[in-house]
């Protein structure tokens, strides 16, 4: 459920952009233990105010990755827009 209702907030905003107060407002309601760590901790690579995760220098958007964790043999395009790498679900014909 909570999953469902950050990815309806997170709909309307464009990946790896700052999100605005309230998707942050929201996104704390949400996940209180995970936002406390992140907002406390420096040692991480997730950056909670733009929900994008830095591996190895490269800034993926959190639906990116989570679009990976969940693939079951799709294809996808890979984009990088500045430092900021998305994913698009190619459809298989």
């Amino acid at each position: 459920m909570r999953e469902a209702i950050w990815n309806w907030v997170r709909s309307g905003i464009p990946e790896g952009t700052i999100l605005p107060w309230w998707a942050r407002t929201v996104r704390a309601v949400l996940y209180p233990l995970d936002f406390l760590f992140w907002r406390m901790s420096k040692t991480h690579g997730y950056c909670w105010e733009t929900d994008t995760w830095n591996i190895w220098g490269v800034t993926y958007s959190s639906n990116a990755l989570h679009l990976l964790a969940k693939a079951q043999g799709e294809t996808y395009r890979v984009t990088r827009t500045g430092e900021t790498v998305t994913l698009e679900r190619v459809q298989n014909d």
